[in-house]
């Protein structure tokens, strides 16, 4: 095994030994998900083959256009990238595969995936892609990132101001933050939805600004912040 992937293994266990293990909290019901949404009722993750199938399903790909929305984010092959609510992987491998000179971390407080994804990036051969347990209110990325990506997944993070605060002590100089999150007329996602205009008002009390905002995502808003420069 190359030492890099052999570091990257021992500081995923250290990080799930250490961090607080929750259990996610995820929709259900009629609300279609893509991603690790926390809300208000537990749900098992015993069964994470038939949570892979929901959220690995091929008809998701028509909506939410991973393969663009990654595009847009890599600009350079050696990117360190945390998705926190990775969930079975749906973006993370799509970024582990365009980062060959890089590293995807991904962050979920839900032990059961946090296994399930180490085991499909060995499985796949993604030695650049490694998953952690998180807590709720802290991803523990085991090293400074490049690029948050939090997908579908913004509107359950508790306290959100506080926490993005603190995730500043995370990010490596000129990292970004991209949120996609379901608009609040999209018939999709959960029945509690944030309008962009919170979440861009959220993040600049965190300390943020926004840098960029995209609109072809057909149910989603796609925002991608920075950290304000201070002098």
């Amino acid at each position: 095994m190359p030492q890099v992937t052999r570091t990257w293994l021992a500081l995923a266990a250290i990080v799930m030994i250490c961090a607080s293990p929750l259990r996610a909290q995820h929709d259900h019901g009629r609300e279609e998900r893509g991603h690790a949404d926390h809300a208000t009722s537990q749900h098992r993750f015993d069964d994470v083959g038939a949570w892979e199938a929901r959220f690995e399903d091929p008809q998701r790909d028509a909506w939410q256009l991973p393969d663009s929305v990654v595009s847009i984010l890599v600009d350079r092959a050696d990117l360190v990238v945390a998705d926190i609510g990775s969930a079975t992987g749906y973006f993370p491998v799509r970024f582990a595969r365009e980062l060959p000179r890089g590293l995807v971390i991904g962050a979920d407080i839900e032990p059961e995936m946090v296994f399930y994804l180490n085991d499909r990036a060995r499985r796949e051969g993604l030695q650049n892609l490694v998953s952690v347990l998180a807590a709720a209110d802290d991803p523990h990325f085991p090293r400074a990132v490049d690029l948050v990506f939090i997908c579908n997944t913004y509107h359950h993070i508790d306290d959100r101001v506080a926490y993005f605060e603190r995730l500043q002590q995370q990010l490596r100089e000129g990292a970004r933050v991209a949120i996609v999150d379901y608009r609040l007329d999209s018939r999709r996602g959960p029945a509690h939805k944030l309008s962009p205009e919170v979440v861009e008002r959220e993040m600049q009390a965190a300390g943020f600004e926004l840098a960029h905002s995209y609109d072809f995502l057909p149910e989603q808003y796609f925002l991608v912040f920075r950290l304000v420069e201070r002098d």
